[in-house]
């Protein structure tokens, strides 16, 4: 019954940029010790005005990158490209310092980390055939070291395996923890009879949402579901019963909705459903959906088969209101106006159920 739904799936893209922000700390700590190094030791450098140009522009990329907030929209391309960066940075400022056997030639390890962190196998490869091509470089063109040589081809080689590996098994250990990190959150973020999405985390993806229509000018539609007739379901054929059927309204909620939906559990016999882009049209549409997958359910309760009613309320972004509190309150009073509608209707279905003409069982 539990699908993942786009919403959801772009909460793996703020752990990405929670992950920029650690990044950002890195990028900190690598200016803060190249400049050290450049108080330190400038006096030896080969070309020092070139490492504090390095280091300025550097500097100056991080920032205009952190205050714009540029490629936000894309954290994973971005924490590739920093991690680029950071190779191109530390490549320079090696080549500014005194090249292949400078002291700061160390640093390579911390786009390495950071990629085998973040990034996943491919690209922390990539990342460390990038500090490979570095190294090289440095070798020939700040060095003078023939390259093609076989035995600096042997030393490099003996010097990049412990790494490669060390950054793949990084990797894979950092994947593993994030797998179980993702079960974990999983199974707080869901209702634990009906698997859907608990109220705390329906509302803190709801606010995202708002905040995307908002500056998009999109619609949406948030649905009160509420299951009718729960309580004498409970009273007559006892809570297991009561929460088959809210099981069961659950699975109908999930077919009903599309990838780019949202369906929660709100609390006691009510469900909420966020429909993405939807007018008051669409939201009709949607409803009536909802209730015929499920009016067409039905379960067996003492030797019976049962039919379950829902009532629907919807509150449309932004007609009936930019606030949460405001499309809940249009919803409830929506679903109250539904079920007074239904009243008559569900008191001749109730009749009708009071002498059952389908029977399970001999």
């Amino acid at each position: 019954m539990d699908h993942p739904t786009a919403p959801q799936a772009e909460r793996g893209g703020g752990a990405l940029h929670r992950v920029l922000r650690t990044v950002a700390l890195v990028d900190g700590l690598l200016l803060l010790l190249t400049a050290g190094w450049f108080v330190v030791a400038s006096g030896t450098m080969s070309h020092p005005r070139l490492y504090l140009a390095a280091l300025a522009a550097y500097g100056g990329i991080v920032i205009a990158l952190r205050l714009t907030g540029a490629f936000d929209d894309h954290p994973r391309e971005k924490l590739v490209g920093a991690a680029a960066a950071m190779v191109f940075f530390i490549s320079a400022v090696l080549a500014f310092d005194g090249g292949d056997h400078a002291a700061l030639l160390n640093l390579y390890l911390l786009p390495i980390v950071t990629a085998a962190l973040t990034l996943g196998r491919g690209p922390t490869v990539l990342v460390v055939g990038m500090v490979l091509a570095g190294r090289v470089g440095l070798s020939h063109f700040v060095a003078g070291v023939d390259v093609l040589a076989p035995g600096y081809g042997l030393g490099l080689m003996a010097e990049a395996v412990p790494v490669l590996l060390v950054a793949l098994l990084t990797s894979t250990l950092a994947a593993d923890i994030q797998d179980a990190n993702d079960r974990l959150q999983a199974m707080s973020d869901h209702d634990g009879l009906t698997g859907l999405l608990n109220l705390q985390a329906f509302t803190q993806l709801l606010n995202d949402e708002r905040e995307r229509a908002g500056r998009r000018g999109n619609p949406f539609a948030v649905l009160l579901v509420d299951v009718e007739g729960l309580k004498g379901i409970n009273d007559r054929f006892g809570h297991e019963a009561g929460n088959r059927a809210l099981v069961a309204v659950a699975q109908a909620l999930v077919r009903s909705c599309r990838s780019v939906d949202l369906a929660a559990r709100y609390g006691g016999d009510e469900f909420v459903v966020f429909v993405s882009g939807a007018g008051a049209a669409i939201a009709r549409a949607v409803a009536n959906r909802i209730r015929h997958n499920v009016a067409t359910t039905t379960l067996q309760f003492g030797g019976n088969l049962h039919r379950i009613g829902v009532g629907i309320g919807a509150g449309v972004f932004p007609a009936d209101g930019r606030q949460l509190r405001d499309l809940m309150n249009a919803a409830t009073r929506a679903l109250d106006k539904d079920k007074e509608s239904r009243r008559p209707l569900a008191r001749s279905e109730a009749a009708l159920r009071a002498s059952p003409t389908r029977a399970v069982g001999p």
